[in-house]
Order: structure tokens, then C-alpha cells, then sequence
């Protein structure tokens, strides 16, 4: 007992000797090393929060989407799965790092033939046995510390997929307004090309016109009218996307209420003041390679810890009776100790592969952390040009969509009052249509440089703030989204 009890203290005085981790940078000071200490696109820049960035759009409808979605999401409920399943794991092993207390019993009945006496014997016990690996170098530590890692992982993965899926819902909501929004249009320029077609045939039957131009008036109307179901597809489609998104099935997708043409959203026009490494530690994808980091580093420690013994001790203690014919019952208290000791001699090299494995595995990790790092940066400063690029071709765009449609009005005056031919009203037309097109598309592309900026940005996740959806108020419609509502559905006068 006494050679126990010293084995034990031996144990407890090499602990000092642990194997530590892996030496890595914390994740604040790789950050400083990397970021630079402005951005290089100049942005008006205003205190907008980046939580639940969905709610600068103004666009109620918006709002509630993305809280749905991220509430019913399958792919978000199999992701926190996989963060019980890491915690189930870091709690196996932080149990090896305790002592095992198990109860055993016996009961018994056996013939013996030698030495005598003759007969059967009948023996029942009871008895606990308490087992411990006493984690002298640290091994079964910097496992815990791994899983510890893995769990860190798992649920900076679980808000890299909520940013993605609420940036991927929110470009589908854009896309599907956009689609609307344009067979708006389409509808609205059928309206002014089927009035034009009726007073050509008009101006035909009092001789003020010819075959050719009620031939080129049925043409472009044509033309128009076949553009109508390719984008009534493209809203089904996007329709469809969006239901899956939210964990429906396609056909369900009318509760939504997006069935109902609505103006694309209008997004701020400021970008919120945050500096690169803000931005950088808000980012679940930068956490998330750090994550891999802190594994790796642990698991180099455990790999190294390989190299020095393990122990085990095992204590018994018990009653057993043992009884045989003839003879009274016989009982012993029965107690045991035991500390046994491993360690490696040789493994013809593999202990010192797995260390080489493991460090080389930790390198990549790092570089894949700067990597992650740099095309944040380089994603940031992307949609920062191109959220003040595609507003300004919105401002721009509008000008001359104004100019079109006083054009388009001029021309089919001078063409009744007999000014002006019918080719000069087409070439009206075709302006103001292509004005149309290409302002709803600058108003598409606004709103998605948007969304991609407030998801360079970490989008409000972050492991020491989570935000939770269910709880933001919803935003109240904005006068500048009536305004595009307005602009979008007011057809043009001829």
C-alpha cells in the first residue's frame, strides 16, 4: 500500500512535466498582423448595425422571410446536431480524466474433482473495483482541449451557414422582386405598343399609313409579349427556391405572401463604420479556420504526449463466500491494488510520423487561417466598390429614364398630329423599354451589392454575440421603397 501511495505522489510531482500544445498566435493579434489599419474603397459610412442587416432594407416582408427561414432551415437544425454531437464527445473525454467505479458480482456453482475434498462448490461475492489513468503528461488533457475545439468549430460553422443562408435567401427575395418587377414592365410596354399597333391601323384606314408600319408595330409587340414567359418562370423558380430555404415544399410557398408583385427592396446607402479587423473577427469563416488552429494545436500535444509512459491503477475490494459440501461457508474480505506502467520502446518511427503528421497538419492551418483572412479582405473591399458603383448607376439611370419617357410622350404627339413617322415612335419605344430593363436591373444589382457587403461582414454572428432572430422587431416600410414601388408600377403615358 505504502509503494502505492509513493507511485501515486511520483505521478503527481511528473505532472508538472505536461506536454503543452502547440505554440499558435491567439486570434486578436494574427488578426492585427493581417488587417490593415483602413479600407482602401472610400464609403459614406454611418452606425448601422450589422445585427439583422436584413432590417435596413426597410422591407417588412423581407424581415420576416429571413427569420423564418433561419428558424426552419433544415440544414440549420442538422448543423446544431452536429454541435450536441461534439459536446457528447468533449464529455467522453473529460470522463477519461476521472476515475471508473464499477460494481461487480458473482454467483456460482462448480464440481471440483481435485484436491479433495470431492463435490461442488458454491461461491457468491460482491465487490466494487475503482479503475484511473492518471494523465501524468497531459495527453488525455489535450484531448479534451481538441474536442473543446471541435465544439468551438461546430457552432462558428452553424452561423457560417445562417450568414450564408440569410444572404442567400435575401439575393432570392431581390431576384424574385426583380422578376416582378420586370414583368411589370414587360406588361406595362405591351399596354403602350398595343395602343400604338390600334392607332397605326387607324391611321392605316384613313390612308395616313402603310402596310409596313402596322407590320412592324405587330412585330415588336410580339416581341414583347414572348418575353412574358420566361419571367413568369424565373418568379416561379425563385419561388420555389425560397420555399425550400425555409424547410416548405414549393406549392406552399403562397404563404408567404410574395405571390404579390412587390418593388425591390432599397438598401441604406451607407456601409457600417467598422474597421478591417472588426470585420474580420465578426466573420464566422475567419473563427471557424481559427478553430481548426486551436485543434490542430492540441492535437500536436496529443501526439508528442505518445511519447512518454501511461499508467493505470485499479483498486478491488469485496466480499466473496465460498462453500462446499459438507463444510462450513468460508467468507474473506477481499482488497487489491495494482499500478502498472507503458511505455514505448519501439515503434519502428511510427510516434515520431504522427508528431510530423500532426505539426504539418497544424502549418496548413495556419496558412489556410491568412488565406481565409485575405480573401476576406479582398471580399470587403469588393462590395464596397460595388455598392457605391451600382448606386450611382442608379442615379444615373433614372435621369435618363425620365428623359425617355418625355421622349417616348413627344413622339407619338408628333405622330398623330403627322410630324413625325412611325419609326421615330419605335425608337421611342425601344428607349424607353431599355431604360426600363436597365434601371430595374441597377436596382437589382444595388440591393445584392448590399446584401454581399453586410455578409463580407460577419453579418452579425459572432461567438460573443449571437444574435436571435426571433426577437428582432420588424422594420416599418420606408417612404424611399413606396417611392421604387411607385416608379416601378407607374406605366408610362403616350
Amino acid at each position: 500500500m505504502k509503494t502505492t501511495i509513493a507511485a501515486l505522489a511520483a505521478a503527481v510531482a511528473l505532472a508538472a512535466c505536461a506536454v503543452q500544445p502547440a505554440q499558435h498566435s491567439a486570434l486578436p493579434d494574427t488578426v492585427a498582423s493581417t488587417a490593415p489599419t483602413a479600407w482602401d474603397v472610400r464609403v459614406d459610412t454611418s452606425p448601422l448595425a450589422a445585427d439583422a442587416w436584413w432590417q435596413q432594407f426597410g422591407d417588412p416582408t423581407l424581415h420576416a422571410l429571413v427569420s423564418a427561414v433561419l428558424a426552419q432551415n433544415l440544414d440549420v437544425q442538422a448543423a446544431v446536431e452536429r454541435v450536441k454531437q461534439a459536446q457528447q464527445v468533449t464529455i467522453e473525454k473529460r470522463a477519461a480524466l476521472l476515475p471508473q467505479l464499477d460494481l461487480n458480482a458473482i454467483a456460482a456453482e462448480q464440481r471440483q474433482i481435485t484436491p479433495p475434498p470431492l463435490g461442488y462448490v458454491r461461491e457468491a461475492g460482491i465487490g466494487v473495483t475503482a479503475a484511473w489513468q492518471p494523465d501524468v503528461f497531459g495527453g488525455q488533457r489535450l484531448a479534451l482541449l481538441a474536442a473543446r475545439a471541435q465544439v468551438e468549430h461546430s457552432q462558428d460553422a452553424v452561423d457560417a451557414l445562417k450568414l450564408a443562408l440569410a444572404a442567400n435567401t435575401a439575393s432570392a427575395y431581390i431576384d424574385l422582386r426583380w422578376a416582378q418587377s420586370e414583368q411589370a414592365i414587360l406588361q406595362n410596354n405591351i399596354e403602350i405598343r398595343t395602343r400604338a399597333l390600334k392607332l397605326t391601323q387607324e391611321r392605316r384606314a384613313y390612308g395616313l399609313s402603310n402596310n409596313l408600319d402596322v407590320a412592324r408595330a405587330q412585330n415588336q409587340l410580339s416581341d414583347l409579349q414572348a418575353r412574358l414567359p420566361r419571367v413568369a418562370s424565373t418568379i416561379q423558380h425563385q419561388l420555389s427556391l425560397i420555399a425550400v430555404y425555409s424547410g416548405r415544399t414549393p406549392e406552399s410557398v403562397d404563404t408567404l405572401l410574395l405571390a404579390n408583385a412587390a418593388a425591390i427592396p432599397v438598401p441604406a446607402g451607407d456601409a457600417p463604420a467598422l474597421l478591417p479587423s472588426e470585420a474580420l473577427l465578426r466573420r464566422p469563416d475567419v473563427r471557424v479556420a481559427y478553430d481548426t488552429v486551436e485543434q490542430r494545436a492540441a492535437e500536436v500535444g496529443v501526439s508528442r504526449a505518445r511519447r512518454y509512459p501511461q499508467f493505470n491503477l485499479q483498486l478491488t475490494d469485496g466480499l466473496l463466500a465460498a462453500s462446499w459440501v459438507g463444510l462450513p461457508t468460508v467468507t474473506d474480505n477481499l482488497f487489491g491494488a495494482a499500478l502498472s506502467a507503458t511505455s514505448p520502446i519501439f515503434h519502428a518511427g511510427e510516434i515520431q510520423a504522427g508528431i510530423e503528421s500532426s505539426e504539418s497538419k497544424m502549418r496548413e492551418s495556419e496558412l489556410n487561417l491568412h488565406q481565409t483572412m485575405l480573401d476576406a479582405l479582398k471580399e470587403v473591399e469588393d462590395t464596397r466598390s460595388d455598392l457605391v458603383s451600382t448606386g450611382d448607376e442608379v442615379t444615373q439611370l433614372g435621369t435618363s429614364l425620365a428623359a425617355s419617357d418625355q421622349a417616348l410622350k413627344l413622339s407619338n404627339e408628333l405622330y398623330r398630329g403627322g410630324a413625325a413617322n412611325f419609326l421615330d415612335v419605335l425608337d421611342a419605344q425601344e428607349a424607353y423599354l431599355r431604360d426600363q430593363d436597365a434601371l430595374n436591373q441597377a436596382r437589382r444589382e444595388h440591393a445584392l451589392a448590399a446584401v454581399a457587403l453586410y455578409r463580407s461582414l460577419g453579418g452579425g454572428w459572432s461567438r460573443d454575440g449571437r444574435i436571435d432572430v426571433a426577437h428582432v422587431e420588424q422594420a416599418p416600410q420606408t417612404p424611399q421603397v413606396a417611392q421604387a414601388s411607385q416608379r416601378n408600377t407607374t406605366p408610362a403615358q403616350d
